[in-house]
């Protein structure tokens, strides 16, 4: 029968550094786990899995690891339990059938056991296994080591013919002796590790040599190989790595990318430094194909007044393709000096303008066409906000013209206030801003220099104060508002012309916004919804004041055409424009809202009638607008299932009977990794010259992603342009603008994705045909777990794909 017993730690073995393999893949976790006996390394197949266990598991899955679940024991109290025992009266023990001891957190059990006194040793032999909550390990022979001082009490714990598993981080491995010390330090030989189930070694990571120092933090490998399918693929000679949450200096994971015919497309070695409790950077060499080595770096630091900051730094000596010098700098900060107080701060400077797409930076940078450079300083409390800004912008896109980039702000401070009392709203603002432009630069190859207009540079004051009152009830409201903006200019140009350099006006404004709210119960197919009726009226009057036209538009844009934009009382968005306003905007909003609160349906249609011409424009030279009445808007969201979604835009010209914007949208997603979406998109105009009705833009978007089923996969997309282009404009080489289409597969081990994608983008100079079409083929496999080969598989899709970002796929 068995026979447990309790022994002292003077006896039998103390304490040993049995946070075994706590290494850079550890953390904990708890599962509910019934059976007494667990499968080996706590792999438990499907048939074994409670429904529980079963959810979210993919079909390609066989079964999964449970973590172990045990009841430390207290007082540093060790019991061993086995179906035979003897002890001498020299304190030697020996134990065999069924040997368990366990201590603390920690289980060791074998099927014989013997324990020297003298030499303070324990033997285990056959089937031995360690577990905790944390890691199952087996082994065939284990032997313990006790070293006892006056000073202190070491221990030492060795495995041999080793084989772990690391449980809630879905890991397991193989080393042909494993040594843990009770200082501390894990010692691995010939040590492999995967994410792959038991039986699938399709990839695995392995090294000669893996030393663990659980005090420090850190980790060493020697000779560390990535192998597929036992085939060495990568080797780095020295690995140094962090192994819990403390930031150590050592190398970080290393990253590449294979090209289409196999071969090295890019490699990274990031190396980390851990400089001060508040600094640290990474310095990142970083290789190329064709081109040489970018040297990457970053230093972030985090500071009571600055806050956090980053800066990237990147250079590349002579790019072999061009031999040309390369770098890129991106430095942000933001942070809060007081209760108030915030700042911000953003710099971006590239060498070239192909920087970015060369060079694929992994830096946070803003990829526009115009990098920002920015300072920003606020202050905010509950009625007043200042702010202090200094903008500025690199372009990057030479088929901007130098007339048509925008200004800087050096530099624009703002005073707002805000307050309401009671039914009452009182708001300010008092805005000085100084506009300046480059006045000359060398675009695309030729020199363009600003004259007359276009040179202008500005300072500008602006004063809006306004003063509203609301009244609401449960089905209506309604507010009057009332404002008068002043502005004051200071026009200044290198190029010496005749022109008014001072020009100053002020503008009052009067509106009025109301509302109607209804509602009634619905009978709709069985069920009952709520069907609301919202009719609004906004009423908005401003004079005309001439001379705008003389003020270039240092920040101001014309307002996109949307239902919302209706109720805006504005033409412009900016300050450099104060709009003559004479007009009504008359709207009606219908929801159908089911009994979950859901909205199931919107329509909304409204136009705006005009009491006048209008005669502030954002040019000079463009055509007043005489209309009485703006296009009629309509826009319908609808849902008429959980998993389809419909919208439309319309934007028709009563006057020239034809619709100046169509958009419509359908979308399809039955499960979170099946999406269908299908647009169209069709912008026209009126020739003002000819009369004619011009399609400006007419594009037919239909792009998915369909799971066929766990493992498989399809991807497509094809982006049509539909227009038809007149004799002599730029067009593209083929209709189809962009086309993707690409397959996925994936098991419990790895991922792959393989992509096939042709474009033909318009023509950025003056030819009337594009470049010729471009064709790519790109793939990457995901080792699940650790890292993905190759790249850009996903951000493509993700670009082309509505929805995609919201897909799952199986990961550790």
């Amino acid at each position: 029968m068995p026979i447990r017993m309790p022994l002292t730690p003077s006896r039998l073995p103390a304490r040993y550094a049995c946070r075994l393999l706590l290494i850079a893949f550890c953390t904990a976790s708890t599962s509910a786990l019934a059976q007494a006996e667990t499968p080996l390394l706590n792999w438990y197949p499907r048939a074994l899995l409670s429904d529980a266990e079963l959810a979210g598991l993919p079909s390609f899955c066989s079964g999964r690891y449970l973590p172990n679940q045990l009841l430390p024991l207290s007082d540093g109290r060790l019991e061993a339990e086995s179906e035979q025992a003897f002890v001498d009266r020299n304190g030697n023990a020996e134990f065999t059938g069924s040997v368990s001891m366990r201590r603390e957190d920690y289980v060791l059990k074998s099927d014989s056991a013997r324990w020297d006194a003298s030499l303070r040793q324990a033997e285990f032999d056959s089937d031995v296994s360690f577990f905790n909550d944390e890691v199952t390990v087996h082994s065939d022979h284990a032997r313990f080591q006790e070293q006892q001082s006056a000073a202190n009490s070491r221990s030492e714990l060795v495995l041999e013919s080793a084989r772990y598993a690391l449980p809630a981080r879905h890991m397991r491995g193989t080393a042909t002796s494993m040594t843990t010390r009770s200082e501390g330090t894990i010692e691995l030989n010939e040590a492999t590790v995967t994410w792959c189930e038991p039986g699938q070694d399709d990839w695995r990571i392995a090294a000669s040599h893996i030393y663990l120092d659980q005090q420090q933090g850190i980790g060493s490998a020697w000779n560390t190989r990535l192998e597929v399918m036992d085939v060495p693929v990568f080797y780095i000679p020295y690995y140094r790595f962090p192994i819990d949450d403390r930031r150590t200096t050592g190398f970080l994971d290393p990253s590449f990318s294979l090209g289409g015919n196999a071969g090295l497309e890019e490699l990274k070695l990031p190396f980390y430094l851990n400089l001060a409790s508040n600094l640290d950077a990474t310095i990142a060499p970083h290789y190329f194909n064709q081109r040489g080595w970018l040297w990457e770096s970053q230093l972030r630091h985090k500071t009571r007044w600055l806050g956090d900051g980053e800066l990237n730094y990147a250079y590349l000596n002579q790019d072999a393709t061009d031999e040309r010098e390369r770098w890129l700098i991106n430095y942000q900060q933001s942070g809060t000096l007081g209760p108030h107080w915030q700042h911000r701060w953003v710099y971006n400077h590239v060498s070239d303008n192909d920087y970015l797409a060369d060079l694929n930076s992994s830096t946070a940078i803003d990829r526009t066409t115009h990098l920002p450079r920015l300072g920003q300083l606020r202050y905010q409390n509950d009625a007043w906000r200042f702010e202090l800004l200094a903008e500025g912008f690199q372009t990057i896109d030479d088929t901007i013209d130098l007339a048509d980039r925008p200004y800087k702000r050096l530099p624009q401070a703002t005073l707002d206030y805000q307050q309401r009392y009671d039914r009452w709203r009182v708001s300010s603002r008092l805005q000085g801003s100084r506009f300046e432009r480059e006045d000359s630069a060398t675009i695309n190859g030729s020199e363009q220099t600003l004259t007359g207009f276009a040179s202008l540079d500005g300072r500008r004051l602006v004063s809006d104060n306004a003063i509203a009152w609301r009244f609401e009830q449960p089905y209506s409201y309604i507010q009057p508002e009332a404002s008068y903006r002043y502005r004051y200019y200071r026009l200044s140009s290198p190029d010496s012309f005749d022109y008014n350099t001072v020009v100053n006006y002020g503008v009052p404004r009067y509106s009025l916004d109301s509302g109607l709210f209804f509602e009634r119960p619905l009978h709709w197919f069985d069920t009952i919804q709520i069907q609301t009726l919202e009719p609004r009226l906004f009423w908005v009057k401003s004079p005309y004041q001439s001379g705008q036209d003389a003020i270039p538009a240092f920040d101001t844009k014309v307002t996109s055409v949307s239902y919302d934009s209706l109720f805006q009382g504005d033409r412009f968005i900016g300050a450099d424009r104060l709009a003559d306003l004479e007009q009504v905007s008359l709207g009606v909003t219908s929801r159908i809202i089911d009994q979950r609160g859901d909205e199931w349906l919107r329509f909304s249609l409204g136009r705006v009638y005009f009491g006048d011409r209008r005669k502030v424009q954002l040019d000079s030279d463009e055509v007043n607008d005489s209309h009485a009445t703006s296009s009629t808007l309509a826009e319908v969201e609808w849902r008429p299932g959980r998993h389809w979604r419909l919208n439309q835009t319309l934007e028709w010209d009563v006057y020239g009977d034809y619709a100046r914007q169509r958009r419509l949208g359908v979308g399809y997603a039955p499960l979170s990794n099946r999406m269908l979406n299908l647009s169209v998109n069709k912008v026209q105009s009126e020739n003002s010259d000819s009369g004619t009705i011009e399609t400006d833009l007419y594009q037919a978007d239909i792009n998915a992603f369909w799971a066929l089923s766990d493992r498989w996969a399809l991807t497509g997309r094809v982006l049509k342009d539909m227009k038809n282009y007149p004799e002599g404009e730029r067009r593209p080489t083929s209709s189809v603008l962009e086309s993707l289409a690409g397959f996925e597969y994936q098991n419990c081990c790895w991922r792959l994705q393989v992509l096939y994608k042709e474009s033909s983008p318009t023509a950025d100079d003056s030819a009337s045909y594009s470049t010729e079409k471009s064709q790519s083929l790109m793939f990457s496999i995901q080792l699940k777990g650790l890292s993905t080969l190759g790249g850009g598989t996903d951000a493509t899709v993700r670009n082309s794909i509505k929805g995609y970002s919201r897909r799952q796929y199986h990961d550790y």
